[in-house]
C-alpha cells in the first residue's frame, strides 16, 4: 500500500523519519513516496523531491523562490495522482502544505495533517481553511485539540517527538569531552542558510567576545547538510556534527535560532539566549499577526520569558554578549532557568510521540 508523505524543512524531516520508522513497524506493507530531506529517506521515503528546494523563512523571503517552489508542488502533485495513495500525510510547514493539500482532497486522497499550524499564535482564520481539506489532524500539544475539535476537524494529540529523540540521545550518552576549568559556549544558528547568514556575525561576534573575557570553549553546532562555508570567521572554534542533545546539556550557555531547537535545547536544560532577525517588512508584518508575547517555541510551551530574547534590532553584539554573560557569571541565574525547564517536560507529553503519531494514521489507512 503506497504512502504518499511530505516535509518541507529539517525539523520536519527530523519528525517525519520517526513517524516512518513507526508506521513501517507496525505495517511493513506500506511504501512511502514524496517529499523529504535525508532522515526521511534513510527511513524508506522514495523521494520525488527534497526538501531542501523549498525550504525558505520569511512571507517576503519566499517570492524569489516562488518559482521553484510552484515546480516542486506540481511534480508532487503528478506523482500523487499517477500513484493513487491510500492517503497523504503532509508535516507541519503550512503555507505549502495547504496548497498542496487541497489539491490532493480535490482528487480524493484523504489528507491526515501532522503538527498543527500555530494558529494559538497567529491567523487563526486558517482552520477554517484545513477544515475543508484535512482528513485528520494531529497535534504536538494537548491544548491544540479542543481548537480543532471545536472547528469540527478530527483532531488526535500525539505529544512531541522531541521528547523520545532528546531521551534517546542523552541516555547513556557521556558528555562531550572540555578542557578542565573552561566554560562552554555553544552556538545553534538555524536550520537554514539565510537564517544562518543573518545570524551567524552576531553570535559569532558575541562569542568571541564572551569565550575571551571568560576563558570559554566555543562549539558550533550547525544543521544537517549546512557547509562550513556558511560560518566564515570560525577558525579556533570546534564544530560538533553529531547528536547534539549531549553537548546542549554539559554547556554553560547557547546562543541559538528562535525555532525548534529552543525547546530541544530547553529539554536538555541549557540556558540560553534567542536571537531572531529576517527582513524588515516579514518583520513589520509579523508584528501585526502574531499574538503570543513570546517568539522562542520553548518560552511560548513554558507559559513565561524564561530565557531572553532578542529580536531584529536588539539582536546585536553587544546585547548577546550581555545577556549571554548573565549565564556564565551566575550559577544561580543558570540554575533557575535549568529548574524552569525541567518543568517543561510534563507539558510535551510522555515519551512514545511518535508510536501515538502511527497508530493515529493508520486508524485512518485501509486495514
Amino acid at each position: 500500500m503506497k504512502v504518499f508523505v511530505s516535509a518541507g524543512e529539517t525539523s520536519g524531516d527530523r519528525l517525519g523519519a520517526s513517524l516512518l520508522r513507526e508506521l513501517a513497524r507496525r505495517r511493513p506493507d506500506l511504501a512511502f513516496f514524496g517529499m523529504g530531506g535525508p532522515r526521511m529517506e534513510s527511513e524508506g521515503l522514495s523521494r520525488v523531491a527534497d526538501s531542501a528546494s523549498v525550504s525558505v523563512v520569511g512571507l517576503f523571503e519566499v517570492v524569489a523562490k516562488l518559482p521553484a517552489v510552484w515546480r516542486t508542488a506540481r511534480r508532487l502533485e503528478r506523482a500523487a495522482a499517477r500513484e493513487r495513495p491510500a492517503a497523504a500525510i503532509l508535516i507541519d510547514f503550512p503555507d505549502f502544505h495547504f496548497r498542496l493539500g487541497k489539491r490532493l482532497a480535490r482528487i480524493g486522497i484523504p489528507v491526515i495533517y501532522y503538527v498543527s499550524p500555530q494558529v494559538w499564535a497567529w491567523r487563526p482564520g486558517r482552520v477554517s481553511v484545513m477544515r475543508s481539506f484535512v482528513r485528520r489532524m494531529i497535534t504536538l500539544f494537548p491544548f491544540e485539540i479542543e481548537i480543532y475539535r471545536g472547528a469540527g476537524i478530527d483532531a488526535v494529540c500525539a505529544g512531541h517527538p522531541l521528547v523520545d529523540e532528546v531521551d534517546a540521545h542523552l541516555d547513556g550518552e557521556a558528555p562531550v569531552p572540555r578542557a578542565a576549568g573552561r566554560k562552554r559556549i555553544a552556538i545553534m544558528p538555524g536550520s537554514r542558510a539565510g537564517e544562518v547568514r543573518r545570524h551567524w556575525p552576531v553570535l559569532r561576534d558575541a562569542a568571541r567576545r564572551l569565550a575571551a573575557s571568560r576563558d570559554a570553549e566555543i562549539v558550533v553546532v550547525p544543521a544537517p547538510g549546512l557547509p562550513k562555508e556558511l560560518f566564515p570567521g570560525s577558525g579556533g572554534m570546534t564544530f560538533h556534527r553529531g547528536d547534539p542533545e549531549p553537548l546542549l546539556r554539559a554547556c554553560d550557555v547557547l546562543l541559538v535560532s528562535s525555532g525548534t531547537s529552543t525547546l530541544q535545547a530547553a529539554l536538555c536544560g541549557a540556558p540560553m539566549v534567542v536571537v531572531y532577525r529576517t527582513s524588515a517588512a516579514t518583520m513589520a508584518l509579523a508584528r501585526r499577526l502574531v499574538k503570543t508575547p513570546h517568539i522562542a517555541l520553548a518560552n511560548i510551551v513554558a507559559g513565561d520569558r524564561v530565557v531572553p530574547e532578542l529580536i531584529q534590532e536588539e539582536a546585536t553584539v553587544e546585547r548577546v554578549f550581555r545577556e549571554a554573560a548573565r549565564f556564565l557569571d551566575s550559577a544561580e541565574e543558570a540554575e533557575a532557568v535549568r529548574r524552569r525547564w525541567s518543568t517543561l517536560r510534563e507539558r510535551l507529553g510522555p515519551r512514545g510521540a511518535a508510536a501515538r503519531a502511527a497508530e493515529a494514521v493508520l486508524e485512518v489507512l485501509p486495514a
